[in-house]
């Protein structure tokens, strides 16, 4: 039989790098507070939503109608958050979710839930990123079994939820197709800005994937031709992409070219030889 599933909106982290509250801000067309968009989604898969708090934190606005779950004081963290869970429910699986990640939707939340086993399930049921493949624990299903996995790790002072489903090798699931950007989270003012813009892919190539650290990923961006994308891009990561030749969906570009979602761009040092 598998086991209830409760939903668990994590909103106890001091925001220190946005400079406000990040469950409280306002993201989207739709006039949601972060805080409210995921307590609405997590509302429509799970019997029971709460709120993971620090002691004495208020309830950010519009997930103010939940039941609050105080931070364990056996962890630090997301994780404390997720034993508190298990503390109040530990027959229950709980999905977890972080307050910062606006661009989750209920097809991604589906598509997690539809990979639970109701038997012999494993401790938990997590996404791969898009970017590095690694695991995102704070979209992610942690079944009962997952309880006495996550003490083990919190005594012995492990509290990193991304390293404990490394270390345990959870099996990990792609997210559904056209959902790359869902994982994205809102850490700093700059990431808010950005949030307003729409999604393209960028492959980096040659001696620029060295300098950016990595080939591919999705980002947002406000920019309308491919000239503000590589200005955006030298800005946002004092890159010298002068010479850089861009190709948009395939085709080289001119600086006119125009952009638009879903674009797939590839950043291309200058040929050499003849």
């Amino acid at each position: 039989m598998t086991p209830r599933l409760n939903g668990l909106l994590l909103a106890g982290g001091k925001s220190s790098r946005m400079g406000r509250d990040k469950a409280s801000l306002v993201v989207g067309a739709d006039g949601l507070t972060q805080a409210r968009r995921a307590a609405d989604l997590l509302g429509k898969f799970c019997e029971r939503t709460f709120v993971s708090l620090r002691d004495g934190q208020t309830a950010p606005e519009g997930a103010q109608g939940l039941d609050v779950l105080v931070d364990s004081p056996l962890a630090q963290g997301p994780l404390s958050g997720i034993l508190a869970a298990f503390q109040k429910d530990p027959e229950a699986a709980w999905l977890v979710l972080a307050c910062d990640l606006p661009f989750i939707s209920e097809q991604v939340l589906s598509h997690l839930i539809a990979h639970r086993k109701s038997n012999d399930a494993p401790p938990f049921v997590a996404f791969a990123s898009s970017s590095d493949g690694l695991p995102e624990p704070l979209c992610a299903i942690y079944e009962p079994s997952a309880r006495a996995v996550l003490e083990r790790h919190a005594a012995r002072g492990h509290f990193c939820p991304r390293h404990i489903l490394i270390e345990e090798k959870a099996d990990l699931i792609a997210l559904p197709e056209g959902a790359a950007e869902a994982l994205t989270n809102l850490n700093t003012p700059q990431d808010l800005e950005e949030a307003g813009g729409f999604p393209i892919h960028l492959s980096w190539f040659g001696h620029l994937s060295e300098l950016r650290g990595l080939s591919d990923e999705t980002i947002r961006t406000k920019t309308e031709t491919a000239e503000a994308l590589l200005h955006e891009l030298s800005q946002r990561h004092g890159l010298d992409l002068s010479t850089t030749r861009l190709a948009v969906n395939d085709e080289f570009a001119s600086g006119d070219q125009p952009l638009r979602s879903g674009d797939k761009i590839a950043l291309l040092p200058p040929f050499s030889g003849g």
